[in-house]
């Protein structure tokens, strides 16, 4: 039953770091509520980071979920063979986004290392 709470876990940690990379994505420019893209991507991280450290139990795959969402807000940097641009280079609360979610997610990553004695 651990093991299976372990998974379940993981794919839910995972599931969420993809989707709130993606709403992050699209919450970015600024036309919209762009000043909302920083504040997901911070309460985001690091919400799924502790998420799946209670679920699982395991420090390796509580930082999963923040691989998954950098790889998806990176993907948004990416030009289409269209031509389309999710969070190009000149987009403020895109690229404050993706260093806001990254630091919040080091910073958790950081705060799950047993201090020593």
């Amino acid at each position: 039953m651990e093991r299976l709470l372990q998974i379940g876990g993981t794919a839910v940690g995972l599931l969420g770091g993809f989707l709130t990379g993606l709403w992050a994505t699209f919450l970015s420019p600024p036309h919209t509520v762009g000043v909302l893209a920083p504040v997901l991507a911070v309460a985001g991280n690091a919400a799924l980071v502790r998420f799946t450290l209670v679920v699982t139990g395991r420090r390796g795959l509580a930082l999963l979920p923040g691989v998954v969402w950098f790889l998806t807000m990176f993907a948004g940097t990416v030009r289409t063979t269209e031509g389309d641009l999710l969070l190009p280079g000149n987009d403020w609360t895109g690229l404050l986004a993706l260093l806001l979610g990254a630091l919040a997610w080091g910073v958790a990553a950081y705060r799950m290392i047993p201090a020593r004695r």
